[in-house]
């Protein structure tokens, strides 16, 4: 009996602890933009600045041919960001400040093309917009399902 217990135990642990990594690792939604669906996949690239390597995600969304790459730079005391880049075409940082969460240029030291170019495709109005989504704190999740559903809104035509 005890063996059964023990199996039992083993085997609902295992469909816990896999659940949890499922949802981690793959989040989808509807952006209720143009784009349609999101799909966001953990990536086993890494992002390595300053010998300091970055957790990626993959974007896609159903009405899109891109593939965005996502990575996360925690900060100190609570802040953070997340930097969204498209080829060498399009490039935006959605960071948690004391003001909140919300849409900036990439930090110089992250930036990998010109600012004058990643504005280019960047709509401004939009971009102004999205400059504090939430001041509340949220989990590494959702500040990604935030990003995925504001993002397509500063690229729309």
């Amino acid at each position: 009996m005890k063996r059964v217990t023990f199996i039992l135990a083993l085997v609902l642990t295992s469909i816990v602890s896999f659940a949890s990594y499922a949802s981690v690792n793959s989040l989808q939604g509807d952006s209720n933009t143009s784009f349609g669906k999101y799909k966001i996949t953990a990536s086993d690239q890494y992002v390595v600045i300053d010998n300091v390597a970055y957790q990626t995600w993959k974007l896609n969304y159903e009405k899109s041919s891109e593939e965005y790459c996502v990575f996360y730079a925690p900060g100190i005391e609570g802040q953070c960001c997340f930097i969204v880049r498209c080829a060498e075409e399009f490039e935006v940082q959605y960071s948690k400040d004391k003001n909140g969460f919300g849409v900036r240029m990439v930090d110089p030291e992250k930036r990998t093309m010109n600012k004058k170019e990643a504005m280019k495709e960047i709509n401004f109005e939009k971009f102004s917009k999205q400059m504090v989504l939430t001041t509340k704190n949220k989990t590494v999740e959702e500040y990604l399902g935030l990003l995925a559903c504001y993002m397509p809104q500063l690229i729309e035509s």
